[in-house]
């Protein structure tokens, strides 16, 4: 499962309450987040995102947890796309970088995403 730790990023709601929907486009390629939501707890936030390459498109939701000060960006389970592709996994890449942004003394922790963090933020 494509997934990226951002260690030392701090409480989730700021996260939340700095983070807004986006859309980056490249070519045939469309990354969208077009909501974001947060728990009661405070501890786990669903962005809902769409990624299309065109001619196909997937929408799904994207899951941060948070764990004492880590926040792990990861695909929702319940709605994992059956192939994680290219267009995904960069989608799930840009998440992590916008949190870096917000929280500039963060670093990246454990993945599996390394390549497409090395690309710049869009």
């Amino acid at each position: 499962m494509p997934h990226v730790v951002v260690e030392q990023a701090g409480p989730l709601a700021a996260v939340f309450a700095a983070l807004d929907p986006f859309v980056v486009t490249d070519g045939n390629l469309i990354l969208r987040i077009t909501d974001v939501f947060l728990n009661r707890r405070g501890t786990m936030m669903l962005l809902e995102a769409v990624v299309v390459d065109k001619p196909r498109s997937e929408a799904f939701f994207v899951q941060l947890s948070q764990k004492d000060q880590a926040i792990t960006v990861r695909l929702l389970p319940a709605t994992d796309p059956e192939e994680k592709t290219p267009a995904v996994k960069r989608l799930l890449a840009l998440v992590a970088q916008r949190i870096r942004q917000i929280v500039p003394q963060s670093r990246y922790g454990k993945t599996n995403l390394q390549e497409f963090l090395a690309e710049p933020a869009a």
